[in-house]
Order: C-alpha cells, then sequence, then structure tokens
C-alpha cells in the first residue's frame, strides 16, 4: 500500500551532500513530496527532512540507499504519529468586500495570521500539520488562491528520542 512517510536524515554539512542525496533519489526514481534541509544543532552536521511516497518496501529500499552515502550518519523513518512535524504556508486568496470576512473566518479556524492586506487579496500566514496545511488549502481555494509558497516538513521525534551523531 502506497502512503506518505516522513524520513529524518542527519548528514555531514560538506559542499555536495544535497546533490549526492537528490541525484541517488533521481536514479531510484523515488517520489519526493517534501525536503527540507537546515543546521541539526551542532557543528558540522545538518538535518535533511523528506517526506516520501511510496510503500514500505520502497521506504526501506530508500533508507538503504542513502545510508550507502558516507555523508549520511543516519536515516530513519520518523512515524507521524509518534513524530512532531510541521509546515509553513503563505497564502494570496482573492478577495473583494463581499467574502473578506468570510475568508478571515475560514483561516481563524487553522490559527493562520493575517500578514498582508491588499486591495483585492489577502495574504496569510499558517503553520501546522501536513494534514491540516492540506485541508486549509482546500477551504481556501474556493475563493481562488492567487499565489502560494510551502516551506516542507520539518519533524522531530516524540519525547526523548533524537536523530544524533
Amino acid at each position: 500500500m502506497e502512503n506518505k512517510q516522513i524520513i529524518g536524515l542527519l548528514v555531514q554539512n560538506h559542499p555536495g551532500v544535497l546533490l549526492r542525496v537528490t541525484s541517488l533519489v533521481t536514479r531510484r526514481g523515488f517520489n519526493i513530496d517534501s525536503l527540507t534541509v537546515s543546521p541539526a544543532g551542532f557543528e558540522g552536521y545538518s538535518r535533511m527532512t523528506v517526506r516520501l511516497s511510496g510503500d514500505d518496501n520502497q521506504v526501506e529500499q530508500f533508507i538503504n540507499q542513502m545510508l550507502k552515502i558516507v555523508d549520511v550518519k543516519k536515516a530513519e523513518v520518523l512515524p507521524e504519529d509518534t513524530s512532531v512535524a510541521m509546515e509553513l504556508l503563505l497564502v494570496k486568496v482573492s478577495s473583494d468586500r463581499d467574502n473578506k470576512n468570510d475568508i478571515i473566518a475560514v483561516t481563524s479556524a487553522y490559527h493562520a495570521s493575517l500578514v498582508n492586506l491588499g486591495e483585492h487579496s489577502l495574504t496569510f500566514r499558517a503553520s501546522g500539520t501536513p494534514a491540516q496545511i492540506d485541508t486549509l488549502i482546500t477551504e481556501l481555494s474556493t475563493y481562488g488562491i492567487l499565489e502560494m509558497a510551502r516551506t516542507g516538513i520539518a519533524a522531530l521525534a516524540n519525547g526523548d528520542t533524537t536523530l544524533t551523531k
């Protein structure tokens, strides 16, 4: 069964690591939905968070292939039920005098903040789980999304579990 899984990678922070990871993804035909890279919190390492579409065998193969890259120190699945996963969304919605309050009501249900008010548009910032962001986008699409940008997923395991060297 195909599903979406989040994978955390701990990689050495060297030039070309992202290229090696993405080249392997391309060669092996994996379908990446989201890729986020940031400092890991300790010197010399970065953290990659990947949202991958595929069945359990494909996810296992992805992890095994990643671990063959010398600069990849750890790779593990971060199950959504035992992880904290969040995304940031900036979205510009078409609005007029008649629907402005309706749009604000929809976005307030998702704790989105109005960050810019145009003559014919409203721009919001929202953060939440990937499912919450997807639902917000679906609801706002009825008003007309003019433009949007998503950051990709940032995820950490719940509790004391860490992805460390």
